[in-house]
């Protein structure tokens, strides 16, 4: 259903000279021989119909370790500016979260791998062409990953507090502001976890 979907949209953006070019230079041929994929947005359609809801959203859980991964992006603390400057102010930072299920782009990763093959990115021969291919498929294969929608993750914070993120939404993304107490010099680094 997918492909058939994907095949309309293209027909209706092309233009003519992109259609000539299609022709003239044999994309049909290359297309047919790259593998098949599977959707790249394959959710089931109550958690898909869900994720719209955000953080609202009823379907949401807890990420399984075993099947999905959680991506937690650098960020910086912050004491915010109060209007009453005297008193000490909890640090604060804004956690910046995606949720992917893991495995899922191998597909994806592999396809790239072969096309980077088929226009010479891949160098050498044999096993060392192999190489080539299987490392640009596995450094690739994480930013292919199918994004898990509707999930959360519970962390444990520097002062102990645990604390939700999420649920992610429609992206599977989650942008958050947390607070926390304790000391800390400026310029250092901590790290949080997830809580099992």
């Amino acid at each position: 259903m997918q492909r058939v979907f994907d095949r309309g949209r293209q027909l209706l953006q092309e233009t003519r000279g992109d259609r000539r070019a299609r022709t003239n230079e044999g994309f049909q041929r290359t297309e047919r021989s790259l593998p098949r994929l599977t959707s790249a947005f394959d959710i089931p359609l109550a958690q898909n119909i869900s994720s719209y809801l955000g953080p609202m959203n009823p379907l949401a859980g807890p990420v399984d370790p075993a099947t999905e991964s959680v991506w937690l992006f650098d960020a910086t603390a912050y004491h915010p500016v109060h209007p009453y400057p005297h008193a000490q102010q909890p640090w604060q930072v804004d956690i910046r979260a995606a949720f992917f299920k893991k495995g899922t782009g191998r597909d994806v990763s592999k396809i790239v791998a072969d096309i980077a093959d088929k226009v010479g990115l891949s160098e050498g021969e044999g096993d060392a062409r192999e190489q080539g291919e299987r490392t640009i498929a596995e450094r690739l294969q994480p930013f292919v990953d199918v994004v898990a929608p509707g999930r959360w993750v519970q962390v444990r914070l520097p002062d102990g507090k645990s604390v939700k993120l999420g649920p992610g939404g429609r992206s599977a993304t989650i942008e958050q502001t947390v607070s926390t107490r304790g000391e800390h010099r400026e310029g250092e680094t901590v790290s949080i976890g997830a809580v099992k």
